[in-house]
């Protein structure tokens, strides 16, 4: 039976998946504003920059121990109170007075992040199995693109007008919290007993191991994809494209092509099997770091980032669904906080170790390692799936 998408618990998780990209995104195009609005303030440079990455660093500490409490205290009222705190702390800085108070705002923000990704990725575990969950992982991959791309273009029209306004947009997911009350339980699976797959049957005494590993290569894949928001605007610039709104398309194409392969991930991963998807998304972006060591025109920087942001559509949900598949049922929100402390220890530490390559390197050099790295990683994560044959 396939995922029956009309279902209001399914499109609730969906809907729920869009708001974990507003975290960081949201206030990007608001940061000049902001700097120009506490000019005055000590030591205000530094504390404006870290306004995006500060809720990375909570859901890195608060991951793991929020996806115990999801096990231990149920799914759902994690997700009601996360959705409640997201929509106050992260609307709380259009109003707040000093840039502290903010910072600790989004310090909050990052907080309820984690209590949202690890509950919600238990659900999706709870509430599919097999290939369905496999489906069901590339929609909601797809999903948290597009609201990437939704939330970033409307920050950037509000940030024109006021510095203030994105943090508006987070009050949103308040609207969230009435369709959770009526949609979603705990540990009531939305599919047929008869769709339970071996996996689920919490026999493997494997799984730490497995679920390891996939963190490891989710770890890896987000510091390389990082690059994207991270440095190919600089790169932009040193090639000679000036014009800012030629990066935000570059960057745009790879959230857009992240949320095409996100929807056929499902199918893919039937036809060629979790190794197979692993292979062929490391592969791809390993071609877009070919494709970026010999760019010099906007085209080839947007093929690049393009073929970037399908490695991103298919490895996110191929690890996330393969690393909770052997889970005991009680222990997936553990694991769900595990995998998304990965991730963002990723994002965290991308700038830090692509940076100092860069400067070593320049960037054509850089991107000729990254494409060797990436097709290392390309041959590792399918003999890992490949020996476990997870799907």
């Amino acid at each position: 039976m396939k995922t029956n998408l009309l279902a209001p618990s399914a499109l609730c998780l969906l809907l729920l998946s869009t708001l974990t990209v507003m975290s960081n995104a949201t206030i990007a195009p608001a940061l000049p504003g902001l700097a120009n609005e506490f000019s005055g303030t000590p030591s205000a440079d530094l504390f404006v920059k870290m306004l995006l990455p500060i809720p990375a660093l909570f859901v890195v500490i608060f991951a793991p121990i929020l996806g115990w409490t999801a096990d231990k205290f149920g799914r759902r009222n994690q997700i009601i109170l996360s959705t409640l705190m997201f929509a106050i702390s992260g609307a709380a800085g259009a109003k707040l007075a000093g840039l502290e108070a903010i910072l600790i705002s989004r310090a909050l923000l990052g907080i309820c992040v984690a209590g949202l990704m690890t509950a919600i990725t238990a659900l999706i575990a709870d509430y599919f199995a097999g290939q369905q969950r496999s489906q069901f992982m590339g929609l909601q991959q797809a999903f948290s693109n597009i609201g990437g791309i939704v939330f970033i273009v409307t920050a950037g029209y509000l940030a024109s007008i006021s510095a203030r306004l994105p943090f508006y947009i987070y009050a949103l997911a308040i609207f969230l919290v009435p369709l959770v009350f009526v949609s979603i339980k705990d540990n009531k699976p939305i599919n047929s007993k008869d769709n339970q797959l071996p996996e689920d049957t919490d026999v493997n005494s494997g799984w730490k191991r497995i679920l390891v590993g996939c963190a490891v290569f989710l770890f890896c894949h987000l510091v390389i994809f990082y690059i994207l928001p991270t440095q190919i605007p600089f790169f932009m610039v040193d090639i000679g494209i000036i014009d800012p709104s030629k990066a935000g398309l570059a960057m745009g194409a790879g959230t857009l092509a992240a949320a095409i392969s996100g929807v056929f991930f499902g199918k893919l991963v039937a036809k060629i099997h979790s190794h197979g998807v692993a292979f062929a998304g490391f592969m791809t972006m390993s071609m877009g770091m070919l494709v970026l060591s010999q760019a010099s025109s906007f085209g080839l920087v947007a093929l690049g980032c393009a073929l970037m942001g399908v490695c991103m559509g298919l490895v996110m949900p191929n690890f996330m669904v393969t690393g909770l598949a052997f889970v005991p049922s009680d222990k997936r929100g553990l694991a769900s906080g595990v995998l998304t402390s990965s991730i963002f220890i990723g994002q965290f530490v991308s700038p830090l170790v692509t940076s100092a390559l860069i400067s070593a390197l320049a960037y054509s050099h850089f991107y000729l390692v990254m494409a060797g790295v990436t097709l290392a990683l390309a041959v590792a994560s399918a003999f890992m799936l490949k020996a476990q044959s997870v799907l």
